[in-house]
């Protein structure tokens, strides 16, 4: 009832998984697991896989012999298609024979891509060629996949929902996940996953300005706030405001207090409810009144 790529980054050391359906709730179908792999069950999935994968990895079991124990415990084999990864470069797929029209898989270097119920194999194949050829992250090269799998035709019965998830092992306890994107019950799931994806850089690039400038000294401050008061200059919404009112108070520090008053005004028009907080400040000689007046 789905397209999907599982994948790994052996650089980044990162994995995932990228799926796209006409049903509910499909992101239920796939796991992935930071330093290990990433499993997809679909068609008729099963979800007993996905834990289960990871156990048996942890016996050390080849991915050829993970799949013949999931035939020995499932007489429903044959209606599963499943696709799996490690995170050293093993990689399948497998298509059961009962599985609707049209259904097959592919694997390459570093992905496995498989899909049931499609408008035909053109959807494995521009999937497998666009991840392919996509330079960049892993979480660029799985939405480059997905979405040229749902410019294909994708799944025959239409759209509704689609993920991609990227793990990786992170400096902090339980802090694995890189990129975590769910839509549901959308027309265009797979566009809405890159319309947040493109987001998600933007906010990227801002925070590292914002840490440039938190960083710069004294002599290479004013030039800090100038690259992110033109970064923002394209930006005037509410997932920069943060950006928006460090740029004001920066501005007062630096004894620009016409371009703050501008600032903090342009904040106001982008969310107005701030209005209380600086009526506070104001109060409090932190901001200018000329903010209000």
């Amino acid at each position: 009832m789905t397209f999907s790529i599982v994948a790994i980054d052996r650089q980044e050391r990162e994995t995932g998984f990228a799926i796209a359906s006409c049903a509910w709730n499909s992101i239920q179908v796939g796991l992935a697991k930071a330093d290990i792999g990433s499993i997809v069950s679909q068609a008729v999935g099963n979800r007993v896989f996905r834990d289960l994968f990871f156990e048996k990895l942890g016996e050390n079991k080849s991915l050829e012999e993970i799949l013949e124990h999931f035939r020995e415990i499932d007489d429903n084999i044959e209606k599963r298609q499943v696709g799996m990864i490690t995170l050293d470069g093993q990689s399948l797929s497998f298509t059961g024979e009962k599985c609707a029209h049209w259904a097959g898989h592919r694997i390459g270097g570093d992905y496995a891509c498989q899909g049931n119920i499609l408008v035909g194999p053109e959807v494995i194949d521009a999937m497998t060629k666009s991840f392919e050829d996509t330079e960049g992250s892993l979480a660029d090269r799985l939405y480059a996949a997905l979405q040229a799998g749902d410019d294909a035709g994708g799944d025959a019965r239409g759209k509704q929902s689609a993920r991609i998830i990227v793990v990786k092992k992170g400096d902090r306890p339980g802090d694995d996940t890189v990129v975590d994107v769910t839509i549901e019950d959308h027309d265009e799931p797979v566009k809405e996953i890159g319309r947040i994806l493109s987001k998600r850089k933007s906010l990227l690039q801002c925070r590292q300005l914002v840490k440039g400038l938190d960083q710069a000294s004294v002599e290479n401050k004013l030039a800090a706030l100038q690259q992110l008061e033109k970064y923002l200059e394209n930006n005037a919404d509410r997932s920069f405001i943060d950006a928006w009112t460090t740029v004001g108070y920066v501005q007062l520090e630096l004894g620009l207090r016409e371009k703050a008053v501008t600032t903090f005004r342009r904040i106001l028009e982008i969310s107005p409810n701030m209005i209380g907080l600086f009526r506070h400040e104001i109060d409090e000689n932190q901001l200018p009144r000329e903010i209000i007046e």
